[in-house]
């Protein structure tokens, strides 16, 4: 693989969006990364910043540390002394798992804005909504946002996704309209289902995206009841009927 790099300077939101655009840019699969290469890469990136006199943000430094540690670590000899307990842990798996979220977060969110620029302009009006149709909080015992984001994050580490493609995937309308028919089968068949359940057989990370945004969807409708028994648990997806709503 050819370790030299034409530097281009696009705007990044930060080190992470540095980092994927350098593995996207090479074709390089995120699960294996070429850590030396790529620090090498990502430091040459931060000198012509710092020569064109650009404002860097300390976080891009912190990722300069770390990319740096993780290099020291791999090139490190090999323990002969100690017993075998079991396969080493690889440095890079916090760096990749830091990636593939940040990726699959940054597609999910392009997802919304695009879909928030497609709503037409709408004058307001006052509220017609009966008191007691107004949206009110989730009761004690459903799930939140934030702990709907970290559940998608356990789904990600259970599928152990290993395609080279992983950090270009197109989030469209197609997949997810498929996945709302899905659910629409699933919930059809019986009233509760498992959100687990119903990715393991699932092999790419399209789908599980899909999934995750026909959940949303549904539950903008009002077409789904979301639960979680514990934090980072499994979700449990329940049918709204019309006597319920």
């Amino acid at each position: 693989m050819n370790s030299n790099l034409t530097l281009e300077l696009p705007n990044f939101e930060g080190p992470l969006d540095l980092l994927l655009h350098l593995i996207k840019s090479q074709k390089i699969d995120i699960y294996d990364i070429p850590i030396a290469q790529i620090t090498s890469q990502y430091l040459s990136y931060l000198h012509e910043m710092q020569r064109l006199n650009l404002k860097i943000a300390g976080e891009y430094f912190v990722m300069s540390s770390m990319l740096l540690r993780i290099k020291s670590q791999s090139l490190l000899p090999k323990n002969d002394f100690t017993e075998d307990e079991g396969p080493e842990e690889d440095p890079r798996d916090e760096l990749v798992q830091q990636l593939v979220q940040y990726s699959v977060f940054k597609k999910i969110s392009a997802y919304f804005k695009e879909r928030n620029e497609e709503v037409p302009i709408t004058a307001a009006k006052e509220e017609s909504v009966p008191q007691t149709k107004k949206v009110q909080p989730l009761p004690l015992g459903q799930i939140t946002s934030s702990e709907l984001a970290n559940t998608f994050i356990v789904v990600l580490q259970r599928l152990k996704i290993r395609q080279p493609d992983a950090v270009s995937v197109d989030v469209k309308e197609t997949p997810i309209t498929e996945m709302i028919n899905y659910l629409h089968q699933k919930l059809t068949a019986q009233r509760k289902v498992s959100f687990f359940s119903c990715t393991d057989k699932m092999k790419n990370l399209s789908d599980v995206i899909g999934l995750f945004l026909a959940l949303l969807e549904l539950c903008k409708k009002h077409e789904i009841r979301v639960q979680q028994a514990h934090t980072f648990g499994d979700l449990e997806l329940e049918r709204i009927d019309q006597n319920d709503k």
